[in-house]
């Protein structure tokens, strides 16, 4: 629940940061991608090495040097001296994430999976409007600066928590042993395991053109009710906010129905979530960004549609326990891969044609192409 503190909170006040800084769009767009890419590396690394050397340990050394980084970034006067540190950001904060996903896969089986994993999801939901909240109070009543030098700290005092409090495995508070067998195996043997299925990357290929909606919202939408709305930045703060609260609602419900159900069959949500995102960016294309009602109810209705997606249950499912803090941390590479991708992208379409539609019409499209993916695939 406080990790986003120090991973997103550049996106609510990005308004007051291009301002104060002078940045362009297009710089916009580079500084979201460097922390995006900085995770997607780090991801590559942390899953597999979390399961070697243990899933809370990874957790809290990535919750410190993230909160570092953060404190590090708050004095920045430049594009430079912000890129540097944010990416370094994004490489220590993926420390928490797969090996977050590792643990809890631990504790439940199968058939549990769906609202364990969604229970994790809606958290991170909770976490991006805690977020929004407190970084959008903090920026807005003192200055952004302090929105990166304070609330980061708590995520350095909740990974202590965890460290003290929690097991990695149900073997080490006393419960039923359960087999480990593929924990033990070198890094380039399970990357090995993993890269030869092709149901990977197609889960991992969908998982990417998924992020480039889902982090391109949460990155352009505050600019583009700031721009084009010529609302102030409190009254962006509470539009958008209600695309974080889509996130946090929709993935316990939708775990529980893709377990209890539809018997832990995680491609119907992941198709619905598909068509009704698709739907929304569509509409966003013609809605006058002045009216606040309509955009309130895209917002949730574009939060809840794109927190329906199964997709990180769906590749724990396919390998199993024993390899889900590197499976989903390969799986997330893709996914942050693809929205470091978009933010240069898109910061070019705005920053230099100054076309919404654009964005939203590709946005829309990128969902319709999934949703074609995965009509064809077999993903059971």
């Amino acid at each position: 629940m406080t990790n986003y503190l120090g991973r997103f909170n550049f996106w609510p006040l990005s308004p007051l940061i291009r301002e104060d800084l002078h940045l362009t769009n297009v710089q916009i767009g580079l500084i979201n991608a460097a922390l995006l890419w900085g995770f997607c590396l780090g991801d590559v690394i942390h899953g597999s090495m979390s399961e070697r050397y243990g899933f809370k340990l990874w957790i809290l050394c990535g919750a410190i040097l993230t909160t570092v980084c953060n404190i590090i970034v708050s004095f920045s006067d430049s594009f430079l001296f912000f890129l540097i540190p944010w990416f370094l950001c994004g490489f220590c904060n993926a420390a928490c994430w797969a090996p977050g996903i590792g643990m809890v896969s631990q504790w439940w089986n199968k058939s549990e999976r769906g609202f364990a994993l969604g229970v994790v999801s809606g958290a991170s939901g909770g976490a991006m409007l805690l977020m929004w909240s407190v970084t959008g109070l903090i920026g807005t009543s003192f200055d952004w600066r302090m929105s990166f030098r304070y609330p980061p700290i708590i995520i350095a005092v909740a990974a202590i928590i965890v460290f003290v409090m929690c097991k990695d495995f149900p073997s080490s508070a006393e419960f039923s042993n359960r087999t480990r067998k593929n924990q033990s195996l070198p890094t380039w043997a399970k990357y090995k395991l993993i890269l030869k299925n092709p149901k990977f990357h197609l889960i991992g290929h969908i998982k990417g053109l998924e992020n480039v909606v889902r982090y391109g919202l949460m990155t352009w939408i505050p600019l583009y009710y700031y721009d084009r709305g010529g609302f102030d930045i409190r009254t962006t703060i509470l539009i958008t906010i209600l695309l974080p609260i889509g996130y946090m609602i929709a993935p316990p419900i939708a775990g529980i129905l893709s377990d209890k159900v539809l018997h832990s069959d995680r491609k119907p949500l992941t198709l619905a979530s598909c068509v009704l995102s698709s739907g929304v960016l569509f509409c966003m294309c013609f809605v006058d960004p002045n009216n606040v009602f309509i955009g309130c109810v895209l917002m949730i209705i574009g939060g809840v549609s794109l927190g329906m997606s199964q997709l990180p249950v769906m590749a724990v499912d396919f390998f199993g326990k024993d390899l889900a803090a590197t499976t989903s941390s390969l799986v997330d590479a893709h996914g942050y891969f693809y929205a470091g991708v978009q933010a240069v992208i898109i910061s070019l379409i705005v920053g230099v044609m100054g076309n919404w539609v654009i964005v939203f019409l590709l946005m829309g499209s990128v969902r319709l192409l999934s949703a074609g993916v995965l009509l064809v695939a077999r993903l059971r």
